[in-house]
């Protein structure tokens, strides 16, 4: 049976519910009903007579649904069990939020650290042990469910830790393995979204933004989605099969890191970056190199320049070993894209180049793990990645980017793109100048050219008056009633 015919067996199925008053009592809708369910009807929702607004209907019934639920355990007394369901450390945007629902002695809180399912063996285990040594050092109650030596998934039934609610931070769940996708939840548990970028990039047509960053099945079984900017909401407005009934501006909870206005000292920047024995610290430049994975096209996004100046950047930093420390902070898939592109032959071979960075007394590579501490104290930063774009504004540092002639931006990406310089991928010169009049010299240039962008898009607290981390938790607050 394909997707198209268990769709519609399922779509029957809840018709049939529908009719025999199975959603008649939003507190006790029979357990039998999973989020699939809702993703089919959303499947065949524009095909159906009066499909779009009775899944509107469905799918606010099933918010309404959740929330009581969670009421209903509050007034017995319980704790409202929420997870953050985490990929990656590196897209780990929750710290602040996580703090103020642990505080909340309404809430028992935890990081569910969740393999990749789609990678091979050894690429799953070296991403999740990363992953698990990040979030156990950051002091959260992680739910370690993945044995790496037999690798076997543990899902929440097994680890007795099934959660009411489950803070998505990516909408890929297909990567996800069967027990932690979404479809196989029961409708009475609230599912809330915080994207771990923003959508700047987009394919040729534009189908990438249109689909996947604001009508993907998965906005559309969220009860929440929280949006980073005002240009989201009217992309989910626009496209969206919910038309953003269920979409909320919160600003980006990741970028709250810079509205605190961290300090550094010395050894906090020594242990951030290689400085070679005998440099100062303030003498030396430091730029941050992040190419993206997207070599062959990944749902029509064509970004990546980083086949044409692989080794471009090596030579950099040992020509520039006196004056400028270069961290590499390769995207999270960079390692077997780049193998399945043929940048490398193997991943023994990836992992020979990220060796030798390093080796070298300036510069090191950083794969997994926040990369905010990393902005905040860079001088520069020198790439191709797609939502870096936006997130270094929040920096406001000079940044170059670099091109090919396939990459597309949605109108925000447009925007931010306008306050940066750019150089072809493989205009080596161009690069080499940047580092010499901009990073060394430096004459920024753009900067007004930022601060405008800035201002105008992407200032969530001049909008709000708060963190967004502070906003998100209100919102989830109000769900289970105020105190």
């Amino acid at each position: 049976m394909d997707i198209r015919e268990r769709y519609a067996q399922l779509v029957e199925e809840l018709m049939e519910g529908v009719d025999n008053g199975d959603f008649n009592d939003v507190t006790h809708i029979p357990s039998k009903y999973t989020y699939e369910f809702l993703a089919a009807f959303c499947y065949y929702a524009r095909q159906l007579d009066g499909g779009e607004d009775f899944f509107r209907q469905l799918h606010h019934l099933v918010s309404e649904a959740g929330a009581a639920a969670l009421r209903e355990k509050i007034s017995r007394g319980e704790k409202v069990k929420v997870t953050f369901l985490a990929i990656s450390a590196a897209e780990w945007p929750a710290d602040a939020l996580y703090h103020l629902l642990e505080k909340d002695e309404r809430f028992d809180v935890t990081v569910t650290n969740c393999v990749l399912a789609d990678r091979s063996i050894d690429d799953r285990t070296k991403t999740y042990l990363q992953n698990k040594e990040f979030f156990e050092s950051r002091g959260y109650r992680v739910l370690d469910t993945y044995d790496a030596e037999k690798d076997e998934v543990h899902s929440w039934e097994q680890l007795c830790e099934v959660p009411d609610m489950v803070i998505h931070l990516t909408y890929w769940w297909e990567s996800l393995p069967e027990c932690y996708r979404i479809l196989h939840y029961p409708l009475r548990r609230i599912n809330l979204s915080i994207p771990y970028g923003f959508e700047t990039g987009n394919s040729a047509g534009g189908q990438y933004a249109s689909h996947f960053a604001w009508n993907k099945e998965f906005q559309n079984l969220a009860v929440r989605v929280y949006a980073n900017t005002k240009m989201d909401v009217e992309g989910y407005r626009q496209y969206q099969l919910l038309q953003g009934s269920n979409v909320a501006y919160s600003g980006y909870v990741k970028m709250d890191y810079f509205y605190q206005k961290p300090c550094y000292t010395e050894s906090d920047i020594r242990a951030l970056w290689k400085i070679p024995e005998g440099a100062d610290v303030n003498s030396m430049k430091k730029v941050i190199i992040a190419p993206h994975h997207s070599f062959l096209g990944y749902a029509g996004i064509l970004f990546s320049t980083f086949a044409e100046n692989v080794h471009f950047w090596p030579y950099l930093a040992e020509k520039y070993q006196d004056k400028i420390s270069f961290v590499l902070k390769p995207h999270p898939n960079l390692r077997c894209r780049a193998v399945e592109a043929g940048v490398f032959k193997s991943t023994g071979e990836y992992d020979a180049y990220i060796a030798k960075w390093n080796r070298m007394p300036n510069a090191r590579v950083v794969e997994e793990g926040s990369y905010l501490e990393l902005f905040a104290t860079s001088d520069a930063m020198i790439m191709d990645s797609i939502s870096f774009i936006a997130e270094y504004l929040y920096a406001d540092k000079p940044l170059l980017y670099l091109t090919r002639p396939e990459q597309v931006f949605t109108e925000l990406g447009q925007k931010c793109m306008s306050a940066y310089s750019q150089a072809e991928g493989s205009d080596y010169m161009k690069i080499e100048r940047f580092l010499e009049d901009t990073v060394l010299g430096e004459s920024d240039s753009m900067r007004e050219q930022r601060r405008k962008i800035f201002a105008e898009e992407l200032d969530y607290v001049k909008d709000h008056h708060c963190l967004a981390s502070e906003w998100i938790y209100q919102d989830i607050a109000s769900m289970v009633g105020t105190e």
